[in-house]
């Protein structure tokens, strides 16, 4: 199909490695930017079940791969997996990126809580509640308090919220906070009208960030109830956008071209 990447030998690799990983638009929006700035680069989906991810990550380095983001539900496990850790991903508990150094070993990154506040621009006073415990929370948790944010969590893991180092409230949240972040899988299947919290939560929030997107295109429930009740809603793709495009630097050391990779994650380009 026009627009696809021609793969030769001289093609550099990049990926994306979950399970699963169909759903993901990075091969898109990787694969866009490359074509428009006319470089021989390749950005492959790769489903690698929790079982073989040692293999797979040990593997990076021989097959060639410049590095790959990783996604559900692999961000932590990666973490104990690479040589080194950015102090971002160190303090998240949490890599969305490897980098395959010269000599083959290992660098693990994150991008996504800078890429989270590329896309939500100026915080909202008040506090900030992260929902879920996971890779992405720490990453956002993190990231917030970074930039000064009052961040709590609330989630159904109290032991892993509990290892995130900011205050607990109940899940599912009920309250009204300035910025909620959704950091759950939470209607990424199944039915998007699905809600992490209880729809009081949204009562007063100025800020929602829904980092879910699906498959199938369909806004989640999360964002359109939020925006019913007048808050500023960020959808997931634009936080995929903000923290690929910082993942796209640190694999090509080129400057992306932002627009070209939103469009293409969104399906417009």
């Amino acid at each position: 199909m026009p627009g696809e990447p021609v793969i030769r030998g001289t093609t550099r690799l990049a990926g994306v490695v979950g399970w699963p990983v169909e759903h993901s638009r990075s091969p898109q929006m990787h694969n866009a930017a490359y074509a428009a700035l006319g470089m021989d680069w390749a950005y492959v989906p790769l489903a690698v079940p929790p079982e073989r991810l040692a293999d797979a990550v040990r593997g990076l380095a021989a097959l060639g791969f410049a590095g790959v983001n990783v996604t559900i539900p692999h961000k932590q496990a990666v973490a104990g997996l690479v040589d080194e850790l950015s102090d971002a991903a160190r303090e998240a508990g949490s890599v969305n990126t490897v980098l395959v150094r010269e000599g083959g070993s290992l660098r693990g990154e994150t991008t996504d809580g800078d890429g989270l506040l590329d896309a939500l621009g100026e915080l909202p006073g008040g506090r900030a509640v992260v929902l879920g415990a996971g890779g992405s929370a720490r990453s956002v948790v993190a990231a917030l308090r970074a930039a000064g944010a009052d961040v709590a969590v609330s989630a159904r893991r109290l032991e892993a919220a509990g290892e995130l180092g900011v205050p607990l409230v109940a899940w599912p949240l009920r309250e009204p906070a300035g910025l909620i972040v959704n950091a759950t899988p939470v209607a990424q299947s199944g039915d998007a009208a699905d809600l992490p919290l209880d729809p009081a939560a949204l009562h007063g929030t100025a800020v929602v960030c829904d980092l879910v997107y699906r498959a199938d295109g369909a806004r989640t429930g999360l964002l359109a109830e939020a925006e019913r009740r007048g808050a500023r809603t960020v959808d997931g793709l634009a936080v995929l956008v903000g923290q690929g495009a910082r993942s796209f630097r640190m694999f090509t050391d080129a400057e992306p071209p932002v627009d070209v990779m939103d469009a293409a994650a969104r399906g417009s380009g």
